[in-house]
């Protein structure tokens, strides 16, 4: 029963958020046929390349799923989120390295001084900041309180005569994998945000309606990466909730005599606060990952009509 609430909650929340975000995007979007005939394009390109990320996305983290099936290693399952955000971004790097140049003989500029922050939301970059940082501080706590071979945590009684192992913790074995990937995904989503700025204007484009197409372009490929991370720091945490809080019990040193043995209430505090954060946290992190951008507006296609 439990472990069919853990497997279908995600699920179903993910349903209802992908549902809530395609409506509200379907309600928001702006006829083609209102929009020059450039901006059109540039938003349907920006579409496919949407799907082929989504799809290089999911099929890696189906890969991972089967490699964890076969193979019975945890791993793949812990790295999920991350290596399917790696894959995504990379399709994004390729969808900006390769955006279309102008092709007339006779060109313009405008002079504008774009940066990240122009694309991006300065909230979700926060948002990202925030992520990347918790998760590089639970794969560094990991690593240093996990047991020696990288999967468990251990506790024993102060008289060392009773020692108690729990699995599956998120220490070095585990954790190693999930910084190199975050590091990864963090790069590529980077040179990804630092491209859109740069990107050639869309001709036939006002400022306005050329700064939409590239927050739509920034938002995706960021709440991507962030929802990865996030979804990644709340399995790492569930992981060490459940472990270390069962550490500890009674444990015999004669034939009528038995003591109790736990961890410090500093160390149950934390186990509960990682237990119970941790759908908070996976419930922010799919939030997130369906969260639609600010993209063309109808005064966008009043604007290219005039």
């Amino acid at each position: 029963m439990f472990a069919g609430l853990v497997v279908l909650g995600p699920l179903l929340v993910s349903l209802g958020l992908a549902g809530g975000a395609a409506a509200l995007a379907a309600h928001r979007r702006v006829p083609a046929t209102s929009l020059p005939s450039p901006v059109a394009d540039a938003r349907r390109r920006g579409e496919v390349w949407t799907g082929l990320a989504a799809l290089a996305g999911g099929g890696t983290a189906a890969a991972c799923l089967a490699g964890a099936w076969r193979f019975h290693e945890e791993r793949l399952v812990v790295v999920l989120p991350l290596a399917a955000a790696t894959a995504y971004a990379l399709v994004a790097l390729a969808a900006e390295a390769t955006w279309p140049r102008p092709a007339t003989r006779l060109r313009s500029a405008r002079l504008l001084v774009r940066s990240v922050r122009d694309g991006a939301s300065l909230r979700l970059l926060r948002c990202a900041l925030a992520a990347g940082a918790l998760l590089a501080a639970v794969c560094l706590l990991g690593a240093v309180l996990g047991a020696e071979d990288g999967r468990s945590v251990e506790w024993s009684s102060p008289d060392r005569l009773a020692t108690w192992s729990a699995a599956t913790f998120p220490g070095a074995a585990l954790t190693a994998p999930v910084a190199a990937l975050g590091l990864l995904t963090a790069v590529v989503t980077a040179a990804v945000l630092h491209l859109v700025p740069v990107r050639p204007s869309v001709p036939a484009a006002d400022d306005a309606t050329d700064a939409a197409l590239r927050r739509v372009a920034a938002h995706r490929v960021l709440r991507t990466s962030t929802a990865a991370a996030t979804l990644t720091l709340a399995g790492l945490l569930l992981l060490a909730g459940v472990s270390a809080a069962g550490l500890g019990g009674d444990y015999q040193v004669a034939v009528d005599a038995w003591r109790s043995s736990a961890p410090p209430w500093g160390w149950r505090a934390l186990a509960a606060v990682a237990l119970w954060g941790s759908p908070a946290l996976a419930l922010a992190g799919l939030v997130v990952l369906f969260w639609p951008a600010a993209g063309l507006r109808r005064e966008h296609a009043a604007a290219g009509a005039a």
